[in-house]
């Protein structure tokens, strides 16, 4: 069977249209790999904060696990009178408080 011959001008609207569809799947291409790259960049960007956000909770726990024993020490009547003497510097009946600059 002869080859067939295609005539000049349809053999470069082949050569075009060919073209053409490598630079589109070119471009197809290009945006698939830009579009993995910031998604990519942003879960590392996520797993970030993630970690940050779990550090804060973990330190938030520990200090309210302080302030519940805190309050609990102050719920005694030792509890209530050191409270007294260390921030409002209140006295007992008998007692004299004495202040001394720095």
């Amino acid at each position: 069977m002869p080859e067939r011959v295609l005539p000049e001008h349809k053999k470069r609207q082949k050569m075009i249209r060919e073209v053409v569809i490598g630079l589109v799947t070119l471009l197809a291409m290009y945006q698939a790999g830009r579009s993995i790259y910031t998604s990519v960049e942003r879960q590392i960007f996520l797993h970030q904060q993630e970690i940050a956000l779990k550090q804060g909770e973990a330190q938030a726990q520990e200090v309210n696990k302080e302030l519940r024993e805190g309050l609990s020490s102050y719920r005694s009547s030792d509890g209530i009178e050191r409270l007294a003497r260390e921030r409002l510097n209140l006295a007992g009946p008998d007692e004299m408080i004495v202040r001394i600059g720095k």
